[in-house]
């Protein structure tokens, strides 16, 4: 790498503590570059995990068995088919210009959870062979593959080993942690302290190239070659992303960002001729950072799945999307955004076509799929001291949490985006992150209006699908109901009220002993899966006619396929919804697969009298403990009371963890 890069990361890094440019915990986009990606879907399937590849060669873990594939030829090959447990495959081409892949393998071990034995296998995809590599019994782990040169760990004791394919030579290495080949080197974390370490095949030396103290150490590491990217961690839990060119005289270790108190954790990274990603979490979702080594600037790549992410393969980024194979590319869009002309916003970000994420600070954050905006678009989100508005709230017993956000948009959305607020301390009790939601100010209204909210498991951040610009705020709800007080189904009832899935009658009552009709109970179904409302006029029903009460909600429950009519396209809206339709319903709406051969319902008494259409359904409701049987009867024709009903959906969204419990 050119002494450029270096002289351009000392600047980043400069401007990083002068101007806030290293980002803290959870920031998204530094608001001076903006950046999107492009993808390009390939026809290229893969259906594994522990994807891995070079050039036009890729490996994956298949059902447990070692798979290949050739992205330019179409060719795929099942590398193992013993059944037994395989690990950690790699894919690297030797001198000769062959593919090889490397794993490691069970087949000769025992499967026994006291068994932590592993071997080293190699196949070469040219000449169709297979060997064994290690001659020891041992606990042999992760191999990597650099020309001739395949590198692995031996547990417990933390040594290494080096197998020459074209000299058919096995050579212990000594000690050391997570060895990685590349062009000529190996580097390795340090048996005892948490050092980086570099080994040069060819003159066969050791040496340290990173000493940290014995209050630091490095985590985890990606070696490309010449650059290694670190996460680096010291003994009060702070960490942060580093990097070093081996390439350089004299190479240092150079900061990407500041130190962070660790918090959710995504092993992914990848470094490649001066483009460093990783993964970190962002509000409730996981986004891939990246830093321009040579530009820079640091932004993010867009939302993704830890199991999607390969890393680089040569100058562009490979992922798993939907099972097929992804090229992604990156497109810088605008730059300079504090130096717009006058006229033109700032404090916000373009996005295109391709999607993107837009963050003012910490706080606050909106997530853009593909296909969101049909040209460029600029997003502005700045934090709101509009207080005023805060004291008009939906409800009694509303509590405002202290943040709001206003953003706008220069084009309408096709998709909804993903809003976050982030906190800087989690919320205190789970009765408290229950009842906690995101609000949007109605100016036409002049009243706030429950948008959604789903808290993360650390009880940090709070996401909600929206489609409409404005005014944004988190209030806690606590409603009560003057006939609940004491009742079985009390927290049930009052958690989806503050959710707004369910409603009190007029009277300020609940009335948990009424029936639920279909059309309540599909309502209940559309706000808890946080659909929201759909376009009346659909017409499935003759009898929800556009100006039902309902008929938003039936025709969105109705468009995901989670409800189904009567003969002559009726739908019954008024009718009690039975149990067996209760069950139908749900499961239809949690997408449980369901269950044709088990034998739950066998307990009960009047299991027979669940109708043929619905049976699949209320054995898999049942197993899954949504809903709970009376005793020894189903009663699946039976009705359901509000109360009831409020339990049921308060199961669902327990077991999708969007509810909590102390």
């Amino acid at each position: 790498m050119m002494s450029r890069m270096r002289n351009a990361l000392k600047g980043f890094i400069i401007l990083g503590l002068l101007g806030g440019l290293l980002l803290p915990a959870g920031q998204k986009a530094s608001a001076e570059t903006v950046y999107t990606y492009k993808d390009e879907t390939s026809s290229f399937a893969i259906n594994g995990s522990s994807v891995r590849m070079t050039g036009e060669h890729v490996v994956w873990r298949e059902r447990g068995q070692i798979h290949y594939g050739n992205t330019g030829t179409g060719q795929k090959t099942v590398v193992t088919n013993h059944g037994k447990s395989t690990d950690s495959p790699a894919i690297g081409i030797n001198g000769r210009g062959e593919a090889v892949v490397v794993w490691a393998d069970k087949r000769d071990q025992s499967e026994g959870t006291g068994n932590l034995n592993w071997d080293i296998y190699s196949y070469n995809l040219s000449t169709n062979t297979e060997k064994k590599l290690n001659d020891t019994i041992g606990q042999h782990r992760i191999p990597s593959i650099d020309g001739n040169y395949i590198v692995w760990q031996t547990n417990p004791d933390y040594e290494m080993q080096i197998y020459d394919m074209a000299a058919a030579v096995l050579t212990d290495l000594g000690r050391g942690r997570d060895p990685v080949a590349g062009n000529g080197r190996i580097v390795y974390k340090g048996s005892a302290d948490g050092s980086l370490y570099e080994y040069a095949i060819a003159a066969r030396t050791h040496k340290k190239i990173l000493d940290l103290p014995y209050t630091q150490y490095v985590e985890r590491f990606v070696f490309s070659g010449e650059e290694i990217l670190w996460k680096q961690r010291d003994l009060d839990g702070y960490g942060k992303y580093t990097f070093m060119d081996l390439g350089e005289n004299n190479p240092q270790p150079l900061d990407l960002t500041g130190p962070v108190m660790q918090g959710v954790e995504y092993s992914e990274m990848s470094i490649s001729d001066g483009t460093a990603v990783w993964l970190e979490a962002s509000g409730g979702s996981v986004v891939m950072k990246g830093a321009d080594l040579i530009g820079g600037s640091s932004y993010t790549l867009g939302v993704i799945k830890p199991s999607q992410f390969i890393g680089f393969n040569g100058d562009g980024l490979a992922l798993v999307n939907n099972g097929k194979l992804v090229n992604r590319t990156i497109i810088q869009t605008e730059a300079g955004l504090s130096n717009n002309p006058a006229g033109v916003q700032t404090g916000g970000a373009v996005i295109g076509s391709d999607g993107g994420i837009v963050s003012a600070d910490q706080a606050a954050s909106l997530a853009f799929e593909q296909g969101t905006f049909e040209a460029d678009t600029r997003i502005v989100l700045d934090n709101s001291t509009e207080t005023s508005l805060f004291q008009s709230k939906p409800a009694q017993g509303m509590t405002w949490a202290g943040m709001a956000w206003k953003w706008t948009a220069e084009a309408e959305l096709k998709k909804p985006a993903m809003l976050t607020f982030e906190m800087e301390r989690a919320i205190e009790t789970a009765e408290l992150a229950n009842r906690t939601g995101i609000y949007r100010y109605d100016e036409s209204e002049g009243k706030w209006v429950y948008a959604g909210g789903t808290v993360d498991s650390a009880w940090r951040t709070v996401r909600a699908r929206v489609v409409t610009p404005g005014l944004y705020a988190l209030f806690a709800y606590a409603p009560s109901f003057s006939d609940m007080n004491g009742h079985w189904a009390q927290s049930e009832v009052e958690v989806l009220a503050s959710r707004w899935i369910v409603n009190g009658m007029q009277t300020g009552d609940f009335d948990p002993k009424q029936s639920v009709t279909r059309a309540q109970f599909a309502k209940m179904l559309v706000e808890a899966a946080g659909l929201g409302i759909g376009q009346a006029g659909g017409g499935s029903f003759r009898d929800v006619p556009d100006n039902h009460w309902a008929a938003r909600w039936i025709e969105q429950a109705a468009a995901a396929q989670w409800i189904k009519g009567y003969e002559g396209s009726l739908f019954k809206p008024n009718a009690a919804v039975t149990r067996e339709e209760m069950m139908v319903m749900l499961v239809n709406a949690a997408r449980l697969p369901k269950d044709n051969t088990s034998d739950t319902l066998s307990g009960y008494a009047d299991a027979d009298r669940v109708r043929a259409w619905a049976k699949p359904s209320v054995e898999t409701a049942i197993k899954s403990g949504i809903i709970q049987g009376s005793g020894s009867l189903l009663n699946p024709g039976g009705t359901s009371t509000r109360a009831e009903a409020a339990a049921v959906i308060y199961r669902w969204l327990t077991m999708k963890e969007e509810l909590f419990n102390e």
